[in-house]
């Protein structure tokens, strides 16, 4: 693929297009074009979901100057969601950048190798592509299902769940409300107004315990929801999504 070194050049990057600015109209709204970028990576070994956050932790090592790869600025996090976010699929590694978050991954350097947890893993076979998708609001409902566990509650919201649960009332509300929550986060990072209603249907239950670093176990749900709203596939929303989890990826029609 060549040398595709990020290099600082008046605010941007050198080696890589900026990405496309262009949007058409439909019934009920505006929908965005956004880039989408893949990097999938394959290594002599298996690696496994747990290895998302190694991933990202290489990652944001080697491009210490630009936050969209560590969630850092400085030692402060930035708290917007993830432009770039690192996942594992059949044991190989996908980084998947969007919109800025594209622009970036397509002008990293080509790699050898990634550091797992101490462990140089050799990289076998790389392969970037990138897609025009369409963002937004959409007339119709859209089925997706979660590729892998999504993260949806914070303390507050945790206790929300428990007591709902302990007096035999439904939590669907509650997490369609945090779906919500994760799909105008989503969109305020990638600067789309949403300017119609979400409608969201869940179709839940409770995954795994995930913990997430020492001492922090998290709540994990497994299934799918239906939304008014498009977004690419292979896209995570929720807590931990830049290492993986909560991914999404839309159901065939008619499935």
């Amino acid at each position: 693929m060549g040398s595709r070194g990020l290099v600082p050049l008046q605010g941007g990057l050198r080696g890589a297009e900026p990405p496309p600015s262009f949007f058409f109209l439909f019934e009920g709204g505006v929908m965005k074009v956004f880039d989408v970028t893949q990097l999938w990576i394959t290594c002599e070994r298996p690696l496994g979901l747990s290895d998302g956050r190694a991933i990202r932790g290489f990652w944001g090592n080697r491009y210490k100057n630009r936050p969209e790869f560590h969630g850092h600025k400085g030692n402060e996090c930035v708290y917007r969601h993830p432009l770039i976010q690192y996942k594992v699929f059949g044991g190989s590694a996908l980084v998947i950048g969007l919109k800025e978050g594209a622009y970036l991954l397509r002008a990293v350097d080509d790699l050898d190798f990634i550091e797992i947890y101490h462990e140089i893993c050799p990289v076998i076979k790389s392969n970037m592509s990138t897609q025009h998708i369409q963002f937004g609001t959409s007339d119709a409902m859209v089925d997706y299902a979660f590729m892998t566990p999504w993260l949806g509650l914070n303390e507050e919201n945790y206790k929300r769940y428990l007591t709902l649960k302990r007096n035999g009332l439904p939590s669907s509300e509650l997490l369609e409300r945090i779906l919500i929550g994760n799909i105008l986060s989503m969109s305020k990072a990638v600067g789309y107004v949403v300017s119609e209603e979400l409608m969201v249907k869940a179709t839940l239950q409770e995954g795994e315990t995930i913990r997430v670093k020492t001492g922090v176990e998290l709540m994990s749900f497994i299934g799918g929801f239906q939304v008014n709203f498009l977004m690419p596939d292979l896209w995570g929303i929720g807590k931990f999504s830049s290492r993986g989890y909560g991914t999404t990826k839309k159901k065939a029609s008619g499935r």
